[in-house]
């Protein structure tokens, strides 16, 4: 029975040993990662400097070309009527070329008239 007890309490001693030594490495590994965190801390803040410079502007853009859109709403609409149009006549008729540049041509001096006119 004491031979029992002994090899229990070994097997214990050696998962204790075994558990202390994994928490060791646990410990080594995790102070290297903070060095290098440590290192990387400046970088890393310069970083984010700069993506919130990039962000901030990209929404500063985003807001200038939706104020844009809404300003020229109209004329933006026109133009993708005249074009969905011009683009309809030509999958519905299958029109040649040459004939396309001039049609181009006309609804291009057709829409510049009216946009004189409308405005």
């Amino acid at each position: 029975m004491y031979i029992f007890i002994a090899t229990i309490f070994i097997a214990e001693l050696i998962i204790a040993f075994s558990i202390i030594n994994l928490i060791i490495k646990a410990d080594k590994k995790i102070c290297d990662i903070n060095d290098c965190i440590s290192e990387f801390n400046p970088l890393a803040k310069t970083c984010m400097q700069y993506v919130r410079c990039v962000s901030t502007s990209f929404f500063t853009n985003v807001k200038t070309g939706i104020d844009f859109i809404k300003k020229h709403q109209e004329k933006i609409w026109v133009k993708a009527i005249s074009t969905s149009a011009i683009y309809l006549m030509l999958v519905l008729f299958r029109i040649k070329r040459i004939k396309v540049k001039k049609l181009f041509n006309l609804v291009g001096v057709i829409a510049d008239i009216a946009l004189d006119f409308v405005v």
